[in-house]
């Protein structure tokens, strides 16, 4: 298999990435001759990024367009391509910090607009651009609820506007800012018909919202894959196989699934993670 080296896994603080992790550490403990080491739950972004660069940790998830835009050399410019994000990703991590990028999850944590199910059901509005032709013809007396920082950024509410053309109209909306989490129970309950939200929040499932299909790609995208130092896939090359494994296999379905059964559930992370993986007979 992969030779008596040691790897160490490192994650974001949060339920998925946490998820990730254990998933990682329990696939490769069953599946490689290497020393596993948990280093799960380790902070944020910059934290396992620079212990991955300093040697702390071997590898860890992050997402293509945070890896893009947020670490080093940073990029301005929105791929919304996932295909072209990761290649751009991967071909700069390998020669800027020797760091490889496996495999992507074809999953998406990125922003969304999420609909109240019978106002959906009523409007007939499936995708942003059905919403954006709802909105231009004059359907402004609905409630849509969002947190400040969407409602500011150019990646959020004010260029989802121009990039589907309503723009013009979207003052004429009822819009209200609440706090993130709040969004989902507010639409779900139907005191708002549209939230913004995360694709792989699990309250989506919970209060059985309508997803809007970016049909005109405006959002970021925002795929999982782990970043493994170099070195380490040298030394313990059979890291890779189960890794890809496990991303085939995150679908958004699963991954909101599992994000529910932690965060809203309450069951044990670890127990999840294992059993995810002896499920697709990764284990």
């Amino acid at each position: 298999m992969g030779g008596g080296n040691a790897v160490t896994v490192g994650s974001k603080q949060f339920t998925e990435q946490e998820l990730l992790g254990h998933m990682t550490v329990e696939a490769l403990t069953q599946n490689t001759d290497a020393t596993i080491n948990s280093k799960v739950a380790l902070g944020g972004t910059v934290t396992n990024f620079e212990a991955l660069r300093n040697g702390d940790i071997s590898l860890y998830w992050e997402y293509t367009g945070t890896a893009w835009a947020t670490l080093p050399p940073k990029h301005s410019e929105v791929i919304t391509d996932p295909k072209k994000i990761y290649q751009n990703v991967a071909d700069e991590f390998a020669s800027e910090h020797d760091i490889e990028l496996l495999d992507r999850a074809p999953f998406n944590n990125t922003y969304v607009l999420c609909a109240n199910p019978d106002w959906a059901s009523e409007t007939g509005v499936k995708t942003l651009s059905d919403f954006a032709n709802y909105v231009k013809d004059g359907n402004t007396d609905f409630t849509l609820v969002m947190d400040a920082e969407f409602a500011e950024r150019d990646d959020g509410w004010p260029g989802l506007t121009e990039h589907y053309g309503f723009a013009d109209v979207a003052g004429d909306l009822n819009i209200k800012n609440v706090g993130p989490s709040l969004g989902y129970q507010i639409a779900g309950k139907g005191e708002a018909a549209v939230t913004m939200g995360f694709n792989t929040n699990p309250q989506i499932i919970k209060y059985d919202l309508e997803v809007l299909d970016d049909d005109e790609r405006f959002f970021p995208v925002y795929n999982p894959a782990p970043l493994v130092r170099s070195e380490a896939l040298e030394a313990t090359p059979a890291v890779e196989g189960p890794l890809n494994d496990m991303a085939g296999a995150l679908d958004t379905e699963t991954i909101r699934n599992l994000n529910k059964r932690v965060s809203i559930d309450g069951e044990d992370s670890e127990a999840v993670a294992e059993e995810f993986l002896k499920s697709e007979g990764i284990i």
